[in-house]
């Protein structure tokens, strides 16, 4: 009877302990793949197994070079395509959720660098290996988004909406680093409140990267059994008692210890973030004394070719699952904590929580932890897998016969061929006389890629539906030619909310803020959940002189977590 009366008070209390999400992931939908060169990733592979249970069929061992950093010929050749080849012959496709990485598995892929660059992490590469399989090669430059990024809470990650792999790797500076992360794993279940979030910010809340963190806070500061430390100025947070999550600038924040000395006791279960460009780059141990900052020139005070923090020694100091980046990844790729913590407190397994923070795949981050690592209570789903592999493969030869050029454009979109989709569309438009609406749809996706602005506009030079006019002047507006933006948007009827708010925007960059208002506030009222809308009835507020009123719609805007990606354009 008293354990009964405890674990209502504990419900009541801390409703996260007793009310989980539904996950998918169990040990049979986990994929281990390791180096059979290494002994430390034979051992660590065997431990895991044993201690999760994972079936034998489940455990892939490669021969694969003991170096971190290898060539994509090498990647393709020795791990991509052989782990591929697996998971056909035993029909896994659908089977097989999460691919977990072990120690010495390379995780870098040499290439240039940049946002166009085929730089990036073995790991988020492997993660597009379902949808490869699928419908071919993918573009390489740059990153492909993330299906899952922002999904809803109550959504497990499945493959009946999620054509990739979930990936995370189990590593460390040393092999009891990683026998520890294990552990941390094991015990996080069992994990109780009180908590503390440590969320470190340098610039306040409509900063890039600090909105995040805002947005994090203003999301958990009733969540039960936590505490939030918070720091929203210069200060630099170095300690903190039990500690359940974790997100600062690294060594990005100008306070941020040089010898690396930080103080947290982190939690069994314990995750976290850090916006550094190269947090990833080595797990090869800095020498005694080592210490951040260095200038970039300074190469022999560099370790890994880099002055920046590591993971690593969030992983020494005790936290269960961490996030970073091999190359520089720029700040809209990192694990954004508004997305990751609250999903975690709330139940996701681990690897869920830090891909639904994730906005792209094909790019540099490396998952650090056991992806079945979760708080409080878990309800695991064990219901039959469908075989949706075979349903999409199927569609894909059927509109391939049958010359759907619509479906393939989604397809060559959704593989980051913009060019190709437009082709496709263009045939599209030879063989009937109007275009369907879902066209115009991704003619929108494709012309947000500047390179490919002018071809979208000759493909539309004729077309006088309202759809066409607003992306062709969303064009011209893009490329600073108002007059030709508002002749091309005015040339026939406008009844959408997303024209005259077009149209505002144009008033709004000539200066001319009273006619801008009431431009948007009529697609407002057309359109009252379009937020994207106030942002720049905010900046015609402020350039007419009504200072109360945009002040206001500052205020409410920052006030609402949900809409945190607008802060930035509020900052000033």
């Amino acid at each position: 009877m008293r354990v009964f009366i405890l674990a209502l008070s504990l419900c009541w209390l801390y409703p996260a302990l007793c009310f989980s999400l539904v996950t998918k992931i169990t040990p049979e939908r986990i994929l281990i793949v390791a180096n059979e060169k290494s002994p430390i990733s034979r051992r660590i592979t065997a431990l895991y197994q044993q201690v999760r249970k994972i079936p034998q069929e489940n455990v892939l061992f490669l021969k694969l070079p003991l170096r971190e950093e290898i060539d994509r010929p090498i990647y393709l050749r020795f791990l991509e395509k052989p782990v591929a080849s697996y998971i056909r012959r035993h029909q896994m496709q659908d089977k097989i959720l999460v691919i977990l990485l072990m120690p010495d598995v390379p995780h870098k892929i040499r290439g240039s660098i940049g946002q166009n660059g085929k730089a990036s992490s073995v790991d988020s590469e492997l993660t597009l290996l379902y949808r490869k399989m699928l419908f071919g090669p993918y573009r390489l430059s740059g990153w492909i988004k993330n299906p899952y990024f922002r999904s809803p809470l109550d959504q497990p990650f499945e493959h009946d909406r999620y054509d990739f792999y979930l990936v995370t790797r189990l590593d460390g500076y040393q092999e009891k680093d990683i026998w520890a992360l294990i552990t941390r794993a094991q015990k996080a279940r069992k994990t109780r409140p009180p908590f503390t979030l440590v969320l470190d910010a340098k610039d306040g809340p409509a900063a890039p990267g600090d909105n995040w963190l805002h947005a994090a806070y203003l999301l958990l500061k009733n969540f039960p059994g936590l505490k939030l430390e918070a720091s929203f100025d210069s200060a630099f947070l170095v300690s903190g008692e039990r500690v359940i999550g974790y997100a600062s600038w690294g060594s990005n924040d100008p306070n941020y210890p040089r010898d690396r000395k930080l103080f947290f006791k982190f939690l069994p279960g314990a995750i976290g973030v850090t916006y550094v460009s190269t947090s990833a780059r080595t797990f090869v141990e800095p020498p005694p004394g080592w210490e951040v900052g260095a200038p970039w020139h300074a190469k022999h005070k560099l370790h890994g070719g880099s002055p920046q923090s590591l993971i690593g020694d969030l992983i020494r100091l005790g936290i269960t699952g961490v996030s970073g980046n091999a190359y520089e990844p720029y700040l809209s790729a990192c694990a954004r904590p508004n997305l990751l913590f609250p999903a975690y407190l709330k139940g996701k397994t681990l690897a869920e929580a830090y891909y639904r923070s994730l906005a792209y795949l094909s790019w540099q981050t490396v998952v650090i932890g056991d992806p079945l690592a979760h708080l409080g209570n878990l309800e695991v789903d064990h219901s039959p897998y469908e075989n949706w592999f075979a349903k999409r493969k199927a569609a894909f030869e059927k509109a391939q016969k049958s010359k759907d050029y619509l479906f393939l454009a989604k397809i060559d979109l959704h593989l980051g061929f913009p060019e190709r989709a437009l082709k496709r569309l263009k045939k599209l438009k030879e063989k009937r006389e109007k275009l369907p609406e879902g066209a115009y749809q991704l003619l929108f996706v494709i012309a947000e890629k500047k390179h490919m602005m002018p071809k979208v506009l000759r493909f539309l030079r004729e077309d006088t539906a309202e759809e066409a006019r607003i992306i062709s002047a969303f064009i011209l507006f893009r490329e600073k030619k108002y007059k030709q933006a508002e002749k091309i948007l005015m040339s026939g009827p406008l009844n959408s909310a997303t024209g005259l708010f077009l149209l505002g925007k144009i008033e709004l960059a000539r200066g001319a803020c009273g006619k801008t208002i009431p431009l948007i506030e009529k697609a407002i009222a057309l359109k009252p959940d379009a937020w994207g809308f106030y942002p720049d009835l905010y900046q015609a507020l402020k350039a007419c002189g009504n200072k109360d009123r945009a002040q206001h719609i500052r205020q409410k805007i920052l006030s609402m977590p949900e809409l945190v990606e607008l802060w930035p354009r509020f900052k000033n």
